[in-house]
């Protein structure tokens, strides 16, 4: 029987991304980083990776897609492809008609409206997850931190 001191904390399922690209004129790859606010609560002011909470919108888009890709899964790729979208305005894990232009005024609705469904339907784009190629999984179980991320 485990105790509260031996249980595994639950953890805040979270998606994250590594965006990387070859450097101009055959230089290194670059990566891309972001800044976070220094008045986030957690990890304020440090360079991350885009991403965030899997909203339970994504949860629900995941649920209806169908597919390869459980649910689960799909709602942690989509919460990625929402975050980015919404922290830096790159479009990832999409497919349509896409420009700059077009990322930017989606970027704007996704910050009014906070759901990448209502932004597919808005701009006639679909998910593309098999852009995405997952690789790891970070979920701290027996660390004693305050804030345990499941993060995907």
């Amino acid at each position: 029987m485990s105790t509260p001191e031996t249980q595994a904390p639950e953890g805040i399922p979270a998606a994250t991304v590594v965006i990387f690209r070859n450097g101009p004129d055959d230089g290194p790859p670059e990566i891309l980083m972001t800044i976070r606010s220094r008045e986030m609560v957690f990890a304020g002011g440090m360079a991350v990776f885009p991403g965030g909470r899997v909203d339970p919108a994504d949860f629900e888009l995941g649920a209806m897609m169908g597919g390869p890709l459980e649910p689960d899964e799909a709602a942690h790729q989509i919460a990625v492809v929402r975050e980015t979208l919404e922290e830096t305005g790159l479009v990832i894990g999409l497919s349509g008609e896409i420009d700059a232009s077009k990322a930017q005024a989606a970027r704007q609705f996704l910050q009014e409206t906070g759901e990448l469904a209502t932004v597919l339907d808005h701009f006639g784009w679909e998910l593309d997850l098999g852009q995405l190629t997952p690789f790891a999984r970070w979920y701290p179980k027996n660390e004693r931190i305050p804030r345990v991320y499941d993060t995907r």
